[in-house]
């Protein structure tokens, strides 16, 4: 039978069985109900006490003690990112002066050193566990009412989990929007700023986020489900408490507060982690605690997570609670040359708590000496593997002594990025060097056995057993990553290249000397016909049978006619693939060759074909004197950095950068739009269009900006995945419903190449890695707007002219109108058009898109959709940047015209005029919401003859002025009411949004009062009667002009029809 949780006291009980489930997993019996913060602050106050009686003699803090407590939590732990560190300095304790006239006659008129909290007691010493059950929030603000809070959880007296609770049925994220609420309204200020992770629940769902801090950073992209050891969903509320992963029970809540939050300082951002990162740190840990030093276990094991899974925060974290714990002597984060370790080592500052550091390296020399260093300083370091290999050549400098006393003390690495790169000697050396070592590595692309090449080991047979997996599949139903969109584009037409083989094999120069019955004419047909156009492989890797497209070899694709029709395709596509989302915003690209020839050969072509254009090229800049080639790669690299210098005022030269790292740096910082250009926009003068590479950035590079690759070269397995990953990175959805893929080479090779690696790196789940085909997508458009429509027809709204009032109906549009926004974007990167061959499959047309459109704006903002910013300009665009006569206001004018046509004009055409005004009245929608009863009011006014339109004059304008016109009859009656000032009033009424009323304006227009008059109408004092107008006034603003604004009184019916 399920649980009550329905009907009027549904919430009621769900909150009275969570709280009971609480308190059967180490949570207190004894419940703090219907305390105020007052009361909560009280309670804290106590136990600072009991936790600290020794330290205060026994003498319990006074009031002006305990004011300074709060004093310096205001200072101290005024936002989230501050808080976490005031909780996690806790433990060093808080300074409070004692009273001069104190009990504590040793401690008074001194400072005295509080404990407050500790992260790391953990369901042992004097720790407390608290349920706070409908806590109230007295509000301060006239303006926001008294608020409960369902649960709050106390770990010493101090808030830091909320849960906001809703009954089945209930959709989980209006307790978001709950929380979201209460941010706005401050409630989640001083004490109760102390809060660090925040929790929605219903009977069906369970989300969980970090405290935000301020209403407008709420963003669903982060609210978390909490997962299993297996990353599949917890949706039970029973199983976050007593379950196997029991997130919420005592001690694993603690737990994530102290060990599984991590404040951002760059970012000004409190981050919780993911269940997933939960495992992994959890693994990692407990196999240092396990380690047994001094037996040379080098392999710790490896963490299997894709791009977007936050490797940093989780390797830093596990790292640091290594060392917190004292399962090691030094921690070591590598990192691969292709990374910068100076931003790493940014990133894992941003992290460091106060008095803690990960220190960068320079040289080898200097790593040596940080890992001999035994100050605490010293402990966590940043490095490379080329660092680290390094050591070894270093070691004749070091006496013996030195470098073994080093190689064995107890030190853990954690490798990211630990692909094929890493791997091989680099990696034997550095393990050969530190003896004693402990290594765990990172990866999104291990190497299995199904795919490891020749002799190269598996990732875990260097790093040790897979400790835990967030794959791909689960990045992209997590909404970490995007999907992929593949494309298919052969140069070669796939008849012209059976032909070639067929007459090839049959061994004839033409069809002419083939003779039915004989093995050449077999071999022709089975060529022509049969065979497949990529090659079949047996299970044990084996050639079963060989495909087309593999008689072909690189120089068949090493020629100017293929790379013209690939230059031709991608310039043709550009502007809907670089430019076509909602909001303009200019996305960039990367073409992938086979060799740095032709990495050279496409970047001239783009400068003949589209010297407008802002491309370049990179590719490793060694030149060895002794190969062939010298020259012309010389002069290669000379000429694409000669013209980059040119298009971006740069003086990048191999004189002074004879690698071109900082031209390296400067070209991946434009492309990814970081510093100094993270503010370029859509600035053509500064931004690059289409970088070329062989191998370089196909791995280890980030970039939101980059949405598609172009591939002119066969690459497989984790490579392949490397490289298409480049494109998955999270932005707006209505800009970049996916990362696209553009195959130009060996095309059904590739395609069979990379369905392999999603089977293999997905773990067999490709279930939404990869788009559906344009019809899956309209259809599926087709269902969102049924979907729409069936809730506006339940809201008894005609042609979506406005929103529903329901706030749970809205909150469904903006869920679904989302998904058919990114939906369109996706359909119409994969060529739809509103006019094209598949327009007929959509129920919908683009007016009523556009209409739907236009509601959307109208919702009420939550902070949690915010849009990138602003472009430097805006490209028309197939969404919303143009709409043609047929769905634009223009249209709306143009058949409003004839309705205004002068008697004569309109003999003819008079028979028509009802189905002008049907065909406008259906089309109103694409005006804001509350400007259409004033449309309406407009056409009624037409057709009865109270307004004779004058010749010209635009639809558009008659609205303005009957919308203005209701304002100023609302504001006349109302300041007559009461013998005020009434453009005084007006100027108070215009200026009104969102905002609270501004009360210093009120007062002046409160002062231009006939007071005896309202003494008169309520019978009362002066007192009184300016108290009543206060009140009045008030609620006429707030209310009075919303109502107002939805159009005169005699629309409202019509609205509803």
């Amino acid at each position: 039978m399920p649980l009550p949780y329905t009907g009027a006291h549904g919430e009621l009980n769900f909150e009275a069985d969570f709280i009971a489930l609480l308190q059967q997993s180490g949570w207190e019996k004894q419940v703090l109900k219907n305390y105020t913060v007052e009361d909560l602050i009280a309670n804290w106050r106590q136990i600072l006490f009991e936790r600290n009686r020794a330290v205060l003699h026994g003498v319990p803090l006074s009031d002006d003690e305990m004011q300074r407590v709060l004093d310096s939590l205001r200072q101290y732990a005024d936002t989230p990112v501050k808080a976490n560190h005031f909780l996690n300095s806790a433990e060093r304790g808080l300074a409070v002066r004692r009273d001069r006239d104190s009990k504590d006659t040793a401690h008074a008129g001194k400072e005295v050193y509080l404990n407050l909290f500790r992260a790391r007691e953990i369901a042992g010493g004097s720790s407390r566990y608290q349920i706070a059950e409908q806590t109230q929030f007295i509000s301060t603000n006239p303006n926001y009412p008294d608020r409960r809070g369902d649960i709050t959880l106390l770990i010493d007296g101090i808030p830091v989990i909320q849960i906001e609770l809703k009954a089945s049925g209930v959709d989980v994220f209006e307790a978001a929007t709950q929380i979201q609420k209460y941010t706005k309204e401050n409630i989640f200020k001083g004490f109760m700023g102390l809060v660090q992770v925040f929790w929605a629940i219903s009977p069906e769902e369970a989300l969980y986020f970090a405290n935000p801090g301020s209403q407008d950073r709420f963003n669903p992209a982060f609210f978390f489900h909490w997962g299993d050891r297996n990353n599949h969903i917890i949706r039970d509320w029973r199983e976050l408490i007593t379950g196997p992963s029991h997130i919420l029970s005592v001690p694993e809540a603690h737990k994530l507060i102290g060990y599984y939050t991590i404040a951002d300082r760059n970012a000004d951002v409190l981050k919780v982690c993911r269940s997933y990162q939960y495992t992994a740190i959890n693994a990692i840990v407990n196999r240092a605690m396990k380690q047994r030093w001094g037996e040379h276990q080098q392999r710790g094991g490896f963490v299997w997570c894709t791009t977007g899974g936050g490797k940093t925060m989780t390797s830093f974290k596990a790292g640091q609670l290594i060392l917190d714990m004292g399962f090691a002597d030094k921690v070591v984060f590598v990192v691969d040359r292709r990374a910068l370790d100076e931003q790493s080592t940014r990133e894992y500052n941003s992290f460091a708590r106060d008095g803690e550091s990960v220190c960068s390296t320079t040289s080898s020399v200097n790593l040596f000496n940080k890992l001999k260093s035994r100050k605490a300083d010293d402990a966590m370091i940043m490095t490379s593997i080329q660092k680290l290999a390094n050591v070894n050549e270093e070691a004749s400098h070091i006496d013996a002594a030195t470098l073994a006393e080093v190689a064995g003390r107890r030190i853990c690495f954690i490798v990211d990025e630990a692909h094929r790169s890493q791997f091989g000697k680099m990696h034997r050396r550095v393990k050969d060097t530190f003896y004693n070592a402990l290594f765990f590595g990172f990866t999104g692309t291990p190497i299995l056995a199904k795919n490891m090449k020749g002799s190269e080991e598996t990732t875990e047979s260097i790093f040790g057993p897979c400790l835990a997996v967030y794959s791909l599949a689960t990045g992209i139903r997590d909404g970490n990553v995007l999907g992929f969109w593949p494309e298919y584009n052969p140069t070669f037409a796939e008849k012209d290249m059976r032909r070639v083989i067929a007459l090839r094999e049959a061994k004839v120069n033409d069809e002419s000397e083939l003779k039915p019955g004989t093995k050449s004419f077999a071999a022709y047909q089975y060529y022509m016909t049969k065979a497949p156009m990529a090659t079949v492989y047996k299970p044990d890797g084996t050639i079963e049978t060989k495909g087309i497209e593999d008689f072909f070899s690189s120089a068949d694709y090493d020629s100017d006619k293929h790379r013209r029709a690939v230059v031709q395709h991608i310039l043709d596509n550009r502007l809907m693939v670089a430019f076509g989302g909602e909001h303009g915003t200019r996305f960039h690209g990367m073409l992938a060759t086979s060799s740095i020839p032709e990495a050279y050969a496409y970047w001239q072509l783009f400068q003949e074909l589209a010297p407008d254009l802002h491309v370049t090229a990179l590719f490793d800049p060694n030149i060895d004197q002794n190969t062939e080639g010298v020259i012309n790669k010389e002069d290669w690299l000379i000429a694409i950095v000669g013209r980059y210098n040119e298009a971006f005022q740069t003086q990048f030269n191999r004189k002074t950068d004879p690698h071109y790292e900082r031209f390296k740096s400067d070209l991946t910082a434009r492309l990814a739009h970081k510093k100094p250009y993270q503010h370029i926009g859509n600035d053509s003068d500064k931004c690059l269009d289409l970088v070329i590479v062989v191998d370089q950035l196909l791995t280890g590079f980030d970039s939101v900006f980059l949405n598609v690759l172009y591939m002119d070269k066969v690459m497989e397995s984790d490579a392949l995945i490397q490289a298409i990953s480049r494109t998955n990175r999270i932005y707006n959805s209505a800009e970049k419903p996916w990362g696209m893929v553009k195959f130009y080479r060996k095309t059904n090779t590739m395609r069979r190449n990379l369905q392999d690696a999603l089977e293999l790196y997905c773990e067999g789940d490709t279930a939404g890695v990869m788009e559906q085909e344009l019809k899956a997508n309209l259809h599926l458009l087709n269902s969102l707007f049924e979907d729409l429509a069936a809730l506006f027809k339940n809201e008894g709204i005609e042609h979506f002219r406005r929103l529903p009032k329901d706030p749970a109906a809205q909150q469904k549009f903006r869920k679904d109108f989302t998904k058919m926004r990114s939906t369109l974007r996706a359909a119409f990167l994969q060529g739809f058009k509103w006019s094209g061959e598949y327009a007929d499959i959509l129920v919908f047309d683009e007016m009523t898109y556009h209409i739907l459109l236009e509601r959307f704006k109208e919702l009420p903002s939550t902070g949690t959709h915010p849009q990138p910013p602003r472009a430097g300009y805006q490209l028309d665009t197939n969404l919303t940047s143009v709409l043609g006569e047929q769905i634009d206001s223009d249209y709306l004018e143009s058949r409003f015209k004839i309705l205004t046509i002068s008697d004569i004009e309109a003999r003819e055409q008079e028979a028509s005029k009802a189905a002008v005004r049907k065909d406008i009245e259906a089309n109103l929608g694409i005006l804001p919401a509350l400007l259409q009863p004033y449309a309406r009011q407009v056409l009624d006014d037409i057709q009865s003859g109270t307004l004779q339109a004058e010749p010209g004059k635009r639809f558009r304008t008659y609205i303005t002025e009957y919308r203005e016109d209701a304002i100023q009859h609302a504001v006349h009656e109302e300041a007559a009411k009461y013998g005020i000032d009434e453009e005084k009033l007006l100027d108070v009424y215009r200026t009104t949004g969102s905002q609270p009323i501004n009360q210093i304006a009120l007062k002046e227009v409160e002062n231009t009062a006939d007071i005896s008059k309202i003494m008169q109408t309520y019978g009362c004092s002066r007192f009184a009667a300016k108290s009543k107008l206060h009140a009045a006034l008030t609620d006429y603003i707030s209310q009075r002009r919303a109502e107002t604004l939805e159009g005169p009184d005699n629309t409202s019916s019509k609205d509803s029809n």
